[in-house]
């Protein structure tokens, strides 16, 4: 999934990463490719920040082409970082930080191996690096504590103004929280300055404790010092991040088909075993995200457009990688069974009698094929026993024919072959 697919889901008012242009991406337009340099800029209002070891860079790397600064994050544990969750690698990339420097492209850099989330929803998230990182680290907010109409410090090296730029330095402003935006995130104005593009991930400080998370903005044009801003509210989330650090990176039973928001079996990540699941109810990898999926011998996993098992399906058996199967960012449900048992959740049309050759594969709901690779040419199909497929030769019950299915069957014998145009699979 790439970050803008992830902001619209996540509902930022407006992302506050950066890769030299992904707050402009995150409203529509495209990233910047330029790599990143010494660039000489400010965050808006604040001021330059006190020494600050735990605060953190973190970087998208691209392959061949280098690290693009992204945001900003925190030192919560010698191999963890705690950012905002839109600045998590995109497909084709992984990630760096550099901790320890005040000073942009500066300090110790450190890969990151695995990411946490505590959900698909909230714009939180937990980066495991491949070595320890010298403290010292943030102290977080209670679980039980609350920030309310308190003023609080934010940091970040985000940008200010137009071409996005990051600052040379850290820079902090004083903000004022007054509200909740939603039930995990709080809502700020800015008092000496806001945060902008490259802000996301950064911390806000209340009493020396970490009380959010920067998320978004709104009303930020690249001047306004008191624009609003929301962060995610660290208290919310305090038992899974201590839960977090103390188990380390998601490892996923042997028994378990385990979905990936990206290609190469990395990123955020979430297994099944056996039975239906509906993505849209699932905590972690959430609708539309998974780009590779993990499937372990002796295992079948059937994979569904639509949620709730319905629409186009595709079957695997075997490790996939889905963007190299078209099939990437599309999986709304899905259904775990050992690949021994018979196949009763989808209906199979073949484009040949005696179901043979390529095959449609369609969960319930209807499909119109006019125009398409599959119009005029489906000749056998199978019908599993909770399934009625009705066939029409042409748009669903405006066809002059059509034929109603309850058990596999040659077309050829109804006197339908090569006629269907749309179908309607239900329940019976």
């Amino acid at each position: 999934m790439n970050k803008r697919e992830l902001v619209n889901k996540l509902g930022l008012a407006v992302c506050a990463g950066a890769a030299l242009g992904l707050s402009s991406a995150c409203s529509g337009e495209d990233v910047s490719d330029e790599p990143i340099g010494s660039h000489a800029s400010a965050i808006i209002g604040g001021e330059i920040a006190e020494e600050s070891p735990w605060a953190v860079q973190v970087f998208d790397v691209r392959g061949s082409t280098g690290d693009f600064y992204q945001c900003t994050g925190t030192l919560v544990a010698p191999r963890w970082v705690l950012t905002a969750q839109h600045c998590i690698a995109d497909e084709g990339e992984t990630s760096a930080v550099r901790v320890g420097s005040n000073t942009y492209l500066e300090g110790q850099r450190i890969a990151v191996d695995a990411v946490e989330v505590p959900s698909a929803a909230a714009d939180i998230a937990l980066l495991h690096l491949t070595e320890d990182a010298d403290g010292p680290f943030v102290q977080l907010a209670e679980a039980t504590s609350t920030w309310i109409d308190r003023d609080a410090t934010a940091y970040g090296w985000g940008s200010e103004g137009t071409p996005l730029v990051m600052a040379p330095s850290l820079k902090k402003a004083t903000i004022h929280i007054n509200g909740w935006h939603s039930d995990e995130e709080l809502k700020a104005n800015g008092v000496t300055g806001a945060g902008w593009s490259g802000d996301s991930g950064g911390p806000w400080f209340v009493d020396g404790r970490q009380v959010a998370v920067f998320s978004a903005t709104n009303g930020q044009n690249g001047t306004n010092l008191h624009a609003t801003v929301t962060g995610v509210d660290v208290a919310r989330h305090r038992a899974w991040i201590d839960a977090t650090i103390a188990a380390g990176p998601t490892v996923h039973p042997s028994n378990q088909v385990v979905l990936h928001d990206l290609s190469d079996f990395s990123g955020v990540s979430q297994g099944f075993g056996i039975g239906h699941h509906n993505l849209p109810d699932m905590d972690i990898i959430g609708n539309d995200r998974a780009s590779a999926i993990r499937v372990p011998a002796g295992l079948r996993v059937t994979v569904f457009y639509a949620h709730n098992f319905e629409s186009l399906a595709r079957v695997f058996t075997s490790d996939t990688d889905l963007v190299a199967e078209g099939f990437s960012d599309v999986i709304s449900s899905i259904v775990v069974a050992h690949a021994s048992d018979p196949q009763e959740d989808v209906v199979a049309l073949y484009e040949h009698a005696n179901f043979s050759g390529d095959a449609l594969l369609h969960g319930f709901g209807s499909l119109w094929l006019g125009g398409g690779a599959w119009d005029n040419r489906i000749s056998s199909v199978r019908v599993p026993a909770a399934f009625k497929v009705t066939l029409y030769d042409l748009f669903f019950g405006y066809s002059p024919e059509s034929r109603v299915l309850t058990a596999d069957a040659n077309l050829a014998s109804h006197g339908f072959d090569d006629k269907t145009r749309s179908f309607l699979v239900e329940r019976r």
